[in-house]
């Protein structure tokens, strides 16, 4: 949906009384909201036909700026974050780094920068705080409170898909070319498993490309993009004759 916006100038959100009874539904689909009265059983119609009143408190009309799903951070939520206390148990833990997982694509590196505190949660009986982890817990903050520059995909451009891998894990960054400049859409990371981290460096920068287009496929899907990585070994996957196992697959 947040994609969908490329173009936009202002901003409108409706909020529907009683929204939970005006959820739109197939026809064939009227029979299981069925409910009974004193008046016989009575079945939800379809949206259109449902007279419905709009809650004028909590709509906003044209508007330059809106917030949609929590993607616009308010004064309020950033000072949640700022305020987040540090997590003293596996659960405190868990739910900063849920908040956190929810706006992933939005930072750089995420994988990366929160391993440590991953980590952690795998070590149930023996929580121990380190520096390392004060020093990732810090900067997932930082960057929940720092406002991404993030661009709009547009049908018509090209896109551009840089990978790069690391002995912890592998990373993508989707763009596009708008003028002179590169405009970042959305960012990728994943952190390597115990057998992945075991690849040798050209096995790990094919896994970054499979998995990163794997991962932007609803982009990428049916279109020419370009593909950059900095490991020109990679070449050889080009010509490469009679493939086999896994390389034939991510081939």
């Amino acid at each position: 949906m947040l994609d969908a916006l490329n173009g936009s100038q202002w901003f409108s959100t409706l909020d529907l009384k009683s929204g939970y009874w005006q959820v739109e539904i197939q026809p064939e689909n009227k029979e299981k909201t069925a409910f009974t009265t004193g008046q016989g059983l009575w079945q939800f119609k379809r949206l259109q036909k449902a007279n419905l009143k709009l809650s004028p408190k909590k709509c906003r009309f044209f508007q330059k700026e809106v917030s949609y799903l929590g993607h616009i951070i308010s004064p309020e939520k950033t000072k949640a974050v700022v305020d987040w206390p540090r997590p003293g148990t596996v659960h405190d833990l868990q739910s900063f780094l849920g908040l956190c997982t929810y706006y992933h694509r939005f930072v750089r590196n995420f994988s990366a920068i929160a391993r440590p505190l991953h980590k952690l949660t795998e070590a149930r009986s023996n929580f121990n705080w380190t520096e390392e982890c004060e020093k990732s817990f810090n900067g997932l903050k930082q960057a929940l409170i720092t406002s991404p520059v993030l661009t709009d995909p547009r049908t018509d451009k090209e896109f551009i898909l840089d990978t790069d891998a690391s002995n912890e894990g592998i990373g993508a960054v989707l763009s596009q070319k708008i003028g002179n400049e590169e405009c970042i859409i959305a960012y990728f990371s994943k952190s390597l498993g115990k057998p992945e981290r075991n690849y040798c460096v050209t096995r790990k920068e094919v896994l970054a490309i499979v998995k990163s287009i794997e991962h932007f496929h609803y982009y990428l899907y049916g279109w020419k993009f370009l593909l950059r990585t900095d490991h020109s070994s990679l070449r050889w996957l080009l010509n490469f004759r009679e493939p086999e196992g896994q390389i034939a697959c991510w081939i």
